[in-house]
């Protein structure tokens, strides 16, 4: 480690104000007894909302689709917002959407009665696969996880442990993770704002600040992120720029992960122009407080949240009002002429710093 980042990580470890104290709970995913019982594979010939395929016993199997919910692995790129997963995974639990802390596993007699096909599948996996003939009880299909289970159907951020650690915004709160941790934000309006910190170059440094602390397990567990260092913007310009490209990205990755591996070059460069946007601005943020006035004043004549949603909206409209924002902060800024490089150690530098847009 060179001195410049020694210092980078010293100036890092004295920041005063972590995610733990912006937030009102940071808890680690569910933990199962056996998580092939619960996760469930989508078959790609499609079918009915009931039909899944069972890694454990190789064969299909029918559940009730009220029980089954979409499922993180954090293996691949899981930035802004989640890739499409052909994993679902089955939670045997009545499941309160207002107050967080009712949940309950449903007991057998009455997953017999309310859902058949789960309770015929969790038996069936449990003869053969486990070769265990007793009697079904809650404990066959329970699983740890109080926090988590307190927090379903509750907005929050997963962060996960990918190239480097990535963050999504679960918008519903209803996505299952093993892995990483959720993070419930205490003001709900910073949403965009931490899931672009968590997904900026500040998280490549992060680990260092982790190995200073002698915080060894991974650093997305909850012990280590309650520590990750946060800073607000002391104008609220920066930190409205910060949020509303962090729901461009929220989108434009959407549309990235929908085309799998035919994703364009115009795509992947519009969506490296967001994101060094993003990353400047939240380095400026931390570090320097000096970022190019001819930069800044295009980014604020430009920069506006969408009026409309963004969820639900024509996805071409979208990407080609996102590519003339783009063009018009070019033209207004001669930003390849802006000062990019604030002079801090290189890996705070995107691998795609250098693109031509």
């Amino acid at each position: 480690m060179s001195l410049k980042q020694s210092e980078i990580v010293e100036k890092i470890y004295e920041i005063p104000v972590t995610l733990g104290d912006v937030s009102e709970s940071i808890f680690e995913g569910i933990n199962t007894k056996n998580s092939l019982l619960h996760r469930l594979y989508l078959p790609e010939e499609g079918g009915s909302d009931s039909y899944y395929l069972c890694e454990g016993l190789c064969e299909p199997v029918f559940i009730e689709p009220e029980l089954v919910y979409p499922y993180v692995s954090g293996a691949s790129s899981e930035k802004f917002a989640f890739r499409p997963s052909p994993y679902r995974f089955m939670l045997p639990y009545e499941l309160s959407m207002e107050k967080k802390t009712e949940y309950n596993v449903i007991p057998p007699e009455e997953l017999k009665t309310k859902f058949p096909m789960a309770y015929g599948r969790i038996l069936e996996f449990k003869e053969k696969f486990l070769h265990d003939t007793s009697p079904l009880k809650s404990a066959d299909y329970s699983i740890k996880g109080r926090q988590f289970l307190e927090y379903f159907n509750t907005p929050k951020i997963i962060a996960t442990e990918g190239y480097h650690l990535q963050a999504a915004y679960d918008a519903e709160g209803n996505h299952v993770f093993e892995n990483g941790c959720g993070i419930v934000l205490k003001d709900p309006g910073r949403y965009a704002y931490i899931t672009a910190v968590l997904n900026s170059s500040i998280a490549r440094i992060f680990p260092s600040v982790c190995n200073s602390e002698m915080i060894y397990p991974s650093y997305v567990a909850p012990a280590a992120m309650k520590r990750f260092p946060i800073v607000f913007p002391d104008n609220m310009l920066t930190e409205d720029l910060i949020t509303t490209i962090s729901g461009y990205l929220a989108f434009l990755n959407r549309e990235k992960y929908a085309r799998d591996y035919g994703v364009p070059d115009w795509l992947r460069k519009l969506i490296a122009f967001y994101e060094q946007i993003s990353n400047l601005l939240v380095l400026d943020t931390y570090f320097v407080n000096d970022l190019d006035p001819g930069l800044l004043n295009a980014l604020e004549e430009n920069i506006h949240p969408y009026a409309g949603d963004m969820n639900s909206e024509d996805s071409d409209t979208l990407l080609n009002s996102l590519y003339y924002i783009q063009q018009q902060i070019l033209e207004a800024s001669s930003y390849q002429k802006c000062k990019f490089n604030l002079g801090l150690p290189e890996i705070f530098n995107f691998s795609l710093s250098n693109e031509k847009f």
